[in-house]
């Protein structure tokens, strides 16, 4: 089975405001489309959808299918979350008109169906394309409705794009059109007890521990008390970690330093830290037994959440405690 195929025969098997009554058409008890699907035969149609474009007030995302995969377009192409991906499908396809609201352009924004684009808009706007550019499906999704029963199916109010008749729609469908929500935050997930040796070098500054057990201790400790619990730090620095952000090539900034990380099993993973004002960035480069499982983490430049700067990257002055300072003059 075709990668695209079988991403799309797991998209058909998943197959704030209140209800308020004045933006319901006075005196309308149904609407020629009531209780159907929003967008009839778009399960079908899936397989050949090559573009989803996602638009807010605040930003844009577009993601596009290549070969095996959806990539983010804003982010240099890189890989977007397949599962998030998948629920936005299967949201479009099993969307159903609910109930009639508002035609009057000027309630759209209580309901959050008003233009995108304009300042201060909570709407966004979905849209799927194929390969010829055909628009599979397009939307404006406004605020979710609450609940005011246990049981019910989830709603959101709804209005397609050219059209001045707003709905209630049934059905669980959510977009964001921050490209960032839509990354894979996984980078790297080591366990702390497959590192057996570590050398992080910073300036002059060179801090190398040895693993053993999940346990670690510093090589050639100098003078003082030893901070064990940043030695762990250090020690399980790549286990879960994440990503801020992305963008290819070169790391932003200042290179602060470099950590090698190597494993039980010979794999070596080194880590090259840089600074960019106050963000973190790193890139990874596996050599060794087992690097082939991270060859597509080259040439990638990763935004890490600012406090992994210290595990990844530590100082021999964070790990050494020092001692307490002797008194100037006795008595």
């Amino acid at each position: 089975m075709k990668p695209a195929t079988a991403f799309f025969c797991a998209v058909l098997g998943a197959a704030a405001i209140t209800g308020a009554l004045y933006l319901r058409p006075p005196g309308q008890v149904s609407v020629t489309g009531q209780g159907e699907l929003v967008f009839p035969g778009l399960a079908e149609q899936l397989p050949d959808a090559t573009r989803v474009s996602i638009i807010g007030a605040s930003g844009s995302v577009l993601m596009v299918r290549q070969t095996d995969h959806w990539s983010i377009a804003d982010r240099d192409f890189y890989p977007a979350q397949t599962p998030k991906l998948r629920q936005l499908f299967a949201g479009l396809a099993d969307l159903r008109l609910r109930e009639p609201r508002t035609a009057d352009p000027a309630l759209f924004a209580r309901l959050g169906v008003d233009d995108p684009t304009t300042k201060d808009s909570t709407a966004i706007l979905v849209k799927v394309e194929n390969t010829d550019g055909n628009v599979l499906a397009q939307v404006i999704l406004g605020h979710r409705s609450l609940r005011s029963q246990g049981g019910l199916p989830e709603s959101v109010y709804i209005r397609r794009p050219g059209e001045e008749q707003s709905w209630l729609a049934e059905g669980k469908l959510a977009a964001d059109a921050d490209p960032q929500a839509w990354l894979p935050r996984d980078i790297i997930s080591i366990a702390h007890d497959k590192i057996a040796h570590v050398v992080a070098t910073r300036g002059a500054s060179r801090v190398e521990l040895a693993g053993a057990g999940g346990k670690f201790t510093l090589v050639a400790p100098p003078p003082g008390k030893i901070d064990d619990v940043r030695v762990d730090e250090t020690g399980q620095a790549l286990e879960n970690l994440t990503l801020a952000d992305v963008k290819k090539g070169e790391l932003p900034g200042t290179t602060e330093g470099q950590a090698v990380f190597t494993t039980t099993d010979g794999l070596a993973i080194t880590v090259t830290v840089a600074k960019d004002g106050n963000a973190i960035w790193a890139s990874f480069a596996a050599t060794g037994r087992g690097a082939d499982a991270y060859k597509d983490l080259a040439g990638w430049a990763f935004q890490l959440p600012e406090w992994r700067e210290a595990s990844l990257l530590p100082a021999l002055a964070d790990i050494v405690i020092a001692p307490p300072a002797k008194s100037s003059g006795t008595k």
